[in-house]
């Protein structure tokens, strides 16, 4: 078993920086597989420990924090994923007419600091894991899109970074941008703060624009990379998710209805039309 060289983390050689299997922290796929168990584990034992308590509160100097820190953290990844990816266009055009980065002349010397930002990015979706956690600590319902979203985006991150996606690098920069805003909007109502109606509506803007974005990603990938295999995996994510949010979107509730509860009172409402 390899070891990990914990050196690859440093943002300070970020233009250095380079995935190697089993080297890199957190790059086996072992700790996507135990992660997600663990993930099952602590979910449904949080819930079981909630059942006969009361739910925390949304002002919690605990969520307070986490949603602090995912603004900072998402703020380097933007800002580390935009500058570098727009450094490689600047020095070469039609990048995104390649598969892979190792084909185009300068991955050598900008592309470094584009996959360390969707390294970080990688390793930042294991900390968001700790959005379920909080629905359970408050509560609240866990719709089943959350779940296979949490979970798999983790994995097709994953892919980007092993299978050396351009493309990716883009991708990281509207995720990590959308989740400044979207954890703006959650930080504001942790500390009571007023008048957060446009924040919502300015995230919901994004995340529209994010989900139309990704389709026309991944559809453009298709035409490219028919062959890559992480193009394969994201098209495959992305597709359910899509197929899910389509299907069982409630517009009066402005979320997915995935959840029993939110199913039924969509059926509900059908009937009653």
């Amino acid at each position: 078993m390899n070891t990990w060289n914990w050196n690859h983390l440093n943002p300070t050689i970020a233009s250095e920086f380079q995935w190697i299997y089993g080297s890199t922290p957190m790059s086996d796929l072992s700790v996507i597989y135990t992660s997600w168990v663990a993930y099952f584990i602590v979910i449904i034992s949080v819930r079981w420990y909630m059942a006969e308590r009361t739910r925390i509160d949304r002002s919690h100097k605990v969520l307070q924090f986490y949603n602090g820190t995912m603004i900072i953290f998402s703020i380097f990844v933007w800002y580390t994923s935009s500058t570098s990816t727009w450094n490689i266009m600047r020095h070469q055009s039609g990048i995104f007419s390649y598969c892979h980065a190792a084909q185009y002349p300068v991955f050598h010397q900008y592309g470094g600091k584009m996959f360390y930002s969707m390294y970080i990015c990688y390793l930042l979706r294991y900390y968001v894991f700790f959005d379920t956690v909080i629905l359970a600590l408050r509560k609240k319902p866990i719709p089943f899109l959350h779940w296979y979203q949490h979970m798999f985006v983790i994995l097709m991150l994953w892919s980007w970074i092993q299978g050396q996606s351009i493309f990716g690098s883009l991708a990281t920069a509207i995720i990590s941008f959308v989740q400044i805003f979207r954890y703006c909007y959650y930080f504001c109502n942790c500390t009571n703060m007023k008048s957060t109606a446009w924040i919502k509506n300015v995230v919901l803007f994004f995340e529209i624009v994010q989900f139309i974005a990704g389709i026309t990603l991944t559809g453009y990938q298709m035409s490219i990379c028919p062959q890559s295999n992480c193009v394969l995996l994201s098209a495959s994510i992305t597709v359910t998710i899509v197929y899910m949010v389509v299907k069982y979107y409630n517009s009066s509730e402005k979320a997915v209805a995935t959840t029993r509860e939110h199913y039924k009172r969509r059926n509900n409402n059908k009937k009653n039309c």
